[in-house]
């Protein structure tokens, strides 16, 4: 069997469940695209600070660049379908939110004209927080895909927001 096969490793931040709601407006989020390799080299600033990427599988890595990042605005009635740098296909869809304001999503990889490389998994996601795929060869290394969901601001849409804590009088 490919060694990709082998070495694919799903990494999402929280865990699997039910989701309670559809969205009337886009959710915004990003798709980026790194090549990683076990060769000592630079890592870009913008995932150095990622805490998925400092942990097994990913630190593996010695170094990481940034192929291209793609973003995306999510919405239940519609997915978000980009080419990989290898021709596959990615495909994200929001299935909607669970009731700590996580995001409910679908992801699959293809190969235009062949079996699902990755099919269907299912992740929630935190807000802003973005979950990995690895496992693919490129170009003497390995691509680790990146999908980030929602903002930070977005976490609690359509509810209202806490109040901030008001100073002392």
């Amino acid at each position: 069997m490919k060694s990709f096969l082998l070495t694919m490793t799903i990494v999402a931040t929280g865990f699997l469940g039910s989701y309670t709601r559809a969205f009337a407006q886009d959710v915004p989020g990003e798709i980026f695209v790194v090549l990683a390799s076990q060769t000592a080299g630079p890592v870009d600033p913008s995932l150095a600070r990622e805490p998925a990427l400092q942990q097994p599988p990913f630190n593996m890595f010695h170094s990481m660049r940034v192929l291209s990042r793609s973003a995306m605005a999510l919405h239940t009635s519609r997915a978000f379908t980009t080419t990989l740098p290898n021709g596959r296909t990615i495909r994200v869809e929001l299935l909607g939110q669970t009731p700590d304001h996580r995001y409910r999503v679908r992801v699959s990889i293809n190969r235009p004209g062949q079996s699902d490389y990755l099919q269907l998994l299912t992740v929630v996601a935190s807000p802003a927080d973005p979950f990995f795929v690895v496992g693919q060869n490129y170009q003497g290394g390995t691509l680790v895909i990146g999908v980030r969901v929602g903002t930070r601001a977005t976490a609690s849409i359509g509810t209202s927001s806490p109040r901030a804590p008001q100073p002392p009088s």
